[in-house]
């Protein structure tokens, strides 16, 4: 997977050297960017749905998520008492 991932960007930094240097990287930096800005100003509502399901879920499995039982203290006293016998 990091050698896909690897080859990916020295093979995009590759295209872009040979296309045209730092003016093509600067223009897919600035592409990329506007891209950006324009996403997250105005998600769409397929975001918005898909991201509110998953903190939703989220939520649901954080308060359904099963809890450690609380010992009274005088049962774990008569736990301690069998364990520790005095001869």
């Amino acid at each position: 997977m990091l050698k896909i991932f690897g080859g990916m960007i020295i093979g995009s930094m590759m295209t872009m050297v040979l296309l045209g240097g730092a003016t093509a990287a600067d223009q897919v930096l600035a592409n990329a960017q506007t891209l950006y800005v324009d996403q997250i100003n105005r998600p769409d509502a397929t975001t918005t749905i898909l991201l509110l399901v998953v903190i939703s879920i989220f939520m649901g499995a954080i308060t359904l998520w099963p809890s450690k039982p609380v010992m009274q203290t005088e049962k774990i006293i008569k736990r301690l008492r069998r364990h520790c016998k005095k001869d």
